[in-house]
């Protein structure tokens, strides 16, 4: 690998933000929330003592009877039942597979799970980066982030594991699994679609990490040249990550547009919404949104005023509330567009 080859990421870091809460609830049914921890036995953990871990938040509706609690940031929360019991149904509840972008987690896009949960939707964010222990103390990128197809496998065996589990399996339905994401989790979001990299277009074609970062990523190419876990890492980079159980897709302001080939992208036969702001300066709809958009077979593109998500620049808490909200609405419409309900 070489400076070029990722640096990509190194932008996106740039815009992890702080997510606020889309707005006033929709509905006046309850969130409820738990946590699952899975491991890959397929995938070593970074430090190579072990499978990879991957660990999830739902988010989904609740009959009440777990304990109530707050989540959020800077001030904007909501209130959730911690374990509350699913609540009923006479349909089962479509299940969307939510990614968060580069130096984040699964709280940070809350925003968009826990609106999803309010209209019906039972939502998985997976929590892709480890403890600093687990990343190896590396930050800004992460391991994880930095080899950032690991993200697509971590769905895939979220997604596994939870048509297995005993409480939730029997809601699901199997006819309405999405994925969602934002940033590096929008273009995770199309791995699983089967959107395929190819690193050495990456590398050819992605611009220098910024300065700031420039230090770390060098680290990360070194580490990527010594280390026998990040080599087969960098081994499968190409692969296919299709999951055919993803049968539709919401993409927020995908990046690294420069990574995938016409070639790469024309197998992608589910439906996808790709929406990206116009004043984005992370991931810019030029060479990204708009890429992806042009050579996916059944791709729609929306492009909406500001910079949704990738906030750099000074922004009203009561504004980015509302913009937050038009893309959760976006959302939720794109996928209740999708198959109707099993019963």
């Amino acid at each position: 690998m070489t400076r070029r080859i990722l640096s990509v990421f190194g932008f996106c870091i740039l815009g992890a933000v702080a997510w606020a809460e889309p707005g006033p609830r929709a509905v006046a049914d309850l969130v409820g929330v738990a946590h699952r921890e899975f491991t890959d036995p397929d995938r070593s953990n970074w430090a190579g003592t072990g499978a990879r871990p991957v660990r999830v938040t739902l988010w989904y509706p609740s009959a009440g009877g777990g304990a109530a609690e707050q989540i959020g940031n800077e001030g904007e929360s909501v209130t959730v039942q911690r374990e509350g019991r699913i609540a009923a149904s006479p349909e089962r509840y479509p299940l969307i597979m939510l990614s968060h972008g580069s130096g984040s987690n699964a709280a940070q896009v809350f925003w968009l799970g826990h609106f999803l949960a309010q209209h019906g939707f039972l939502v998985v964010a997976l929590d892709h980066n480890g403890t600093d222990e687990e990343e190896l103390g590396r930050k800004a990128p992460t391991l994880t982030d930095f080899f950032g197809w690991e993200r697509a496998k971590d769905v895939s065996v979220a997604l596994t594991r939870l048509l297995a589990d005993p409480e939730f399996s029997p809601r699901i339905d199997p006819a309405r699994i999405g994925a969602a994401g934002f940033s590096l989790g929008a273009t995770t979001a199309l791995w699983t679609a089967g959107a395929r990299l190819d690193l050495e277009t990456l590398r050819r074609h992605s611009p220098p990490p910024p300065p700031m970062i420039a230090p770390a990523i060098e680290g990360l190419i070194a580490f990527s040249q010594t280390d026998h876990v990040a080599q087969a890492s960098v081994a499968r980079a190409n692969n296919s990550y299709r999951d055919p159980r993803i049968q539709s897709v919401f993409a927020l302001a995908p990046p690294m547009g420069a990574g995938f080939t016409p070639e790469g992208l024309r197998d992608v036969n589910v439906p996808v919404l790709i929406v990206v702001g116009d004043a984005d300066l992370i991931a810019p709809a030029d060479g990204n949104a708009r890429h992806f958009a042009a050579h996916l077979p059944h791709a729609r593109l929306v492009v909406v005023p500001g910079e949704r998500g990738h906030y750099l620049r000074p922004i009203a808490a009561e504004q980015r509330r509302a913009e937050l909200r038009e893309v959760a609405e976006l959302a939720r419409t794109f996928f209740e567009e999708q198959r109707p309900r099993s019963r």
